[in-house]
């Protein structure tokens, strides 16, 4: 039986990080099956915008819930739509939209110090609790559906659990192609926005160092935090060792070619990179986040977690990666499965459509 085409519309303030490739993949996914896509943003695109895919560059500098209004009123009638970022969500959550679904892609964790420290936690707690009540809300992972259920303690409308579409196709395809600047040298590889406070790229590199490997290290992204990152890279004498990229349009071609792939951070909503890496035979090393990770690196995977901030815990596991990793050619990625993903897209908004 042939489906309904759907009108679907992609919003977020700014096409960039790994929740602009993952609604840049969703994109192609609707379009794929027929569906007719918007993507809304207030930046341009870190990412190429598939031919076919509507893109609306609107001004956000008065009143962006106005600026949002006025362009899903140009576009008319639509099926879903779908915001994928903390800033995007309160914008949308302006509107009131009863067919709109916030995607949440990080556990927005952050860690206080000092006397205050319970007060500004509870404080934020308090925060998110408030955004994430009474709306539609799809969570990036199960333990980040269990985090603001439980952590948060929100009430939300409705909240299910979908993973990112991956688009293994695409990530091979891509991983075939020869970068003239790829090293011939073994080296490893870290794949993350330039930001301290999440991506924690000052653990990294303390353990990086403490590790003393003859293996570069290549730091793939862009953000905020470059200025800082090179100044740490220079107290801690790495300059020759250490590589600031920048952002890479093709991150695979680095990630199939790395001896290891590390991620650092204290919070995620996935860690989407882990199973590209994996994906490519590339084994990984991952500090064990709140949400996330785990739920990739299971098995004997698990072994390479280890404690988020913990230096020497990162430093050995690094250590012992590199020689120590189990086959990883034959894990079974099928639950990532577009058609998987998309199916269980399709359900929720067939279900909002018919009152549910």
């Amino acid at each position: 039986m042939k489906k309904d085409k759907l009108k679907i519309i992609l919003f977020n303030i700014g096409v960039s990080g790994g929740a602009g490739k993952a609604m840049i993949n969703l994109a192609k996914a609707f379009k794929e099956q027929g569906d007719i896509v918007y993507i809304i943003s207030f930046n341009k695109s870190q990412y190429p915008i598939p031919k076919n895919i509507n893109f609306i560059l609107i001004n956000s500098s008065l009143k962006p819930h106005l600026r949002l209004k006025k362009s899903l009123e140009d576009i008319g009638r639509f099926d879903a739509i779908f915001s994928n970022s903390t800033p995007s969500n309160k914008i949308l959550s302006k509107l009131k939209i009863k067919n709109s679904f916030h995607i949440i892609h990080s556990a927005e964790i952050k860690f206080y110090q000092g006397v205050f420290a319970p007060i500004r936690s509870w404080l934020r707690k308090k925060k998110y609790q408030k955004l994430y009540s009474n709306k539609n809300l799809i969570t990036v992972s199960k333990d980040l559906e269990k985090l603001i259920l439980e952590e948060f303690k929100a009430r939300p409308k409705t909240i299910k659990t979908i993973y990112n579409i991956v688009d293994f196709d695409e990530i091979k395809k891509m991983s075939q192609i020869i970068d003239k600047n790829i090293p011939k040298d073994p080296f490893l590889v870290h794949v993350a926005r330039y930001d301290i406070a999440s991506k924690r790229q000052d653990i990294l590199l303390k353990a990086y160092k403490k590790a003393n490997l003859p293996y570069k290290l290549f730091l793939i992204g862009e953000g905020k935090d470059r200025e800082r990152i090179v100044r740490i890279i220079k107290e801690l004498k790495l300059e020759e060792k250490v590589i600031l990229t920048g952002f890479i349009s093709n991150p695979y071609s680095w990630i199939k070619r790395a001896k290891l792939l590390i991620l650092s951070s204290d919070f995620e909503g996935f860690g989407l990179v882990l199973i590209e890496a994996l994906f490519l035979n590339t084994p990984v090393v991952s500090t064990n986040c709140k949400v996330g990770p785990k739920e990739i690196l299971k098995g004997n995977l698990s072994d390479f977690l280890v404690p988020i901030r913990d230096i020497e815990a990162l430093s050995n596991k690094i250590k012992y990666a590199l020689n120590n990793y189990p086959d990883i050619s034959k894990i079974n990625f099928d639950y990532l499965d577009k058609k998987v993903i998309l199916q269980e897209f399709r359900k929720i908004i067939e279900g909002k459509k018919n009152g549910i």
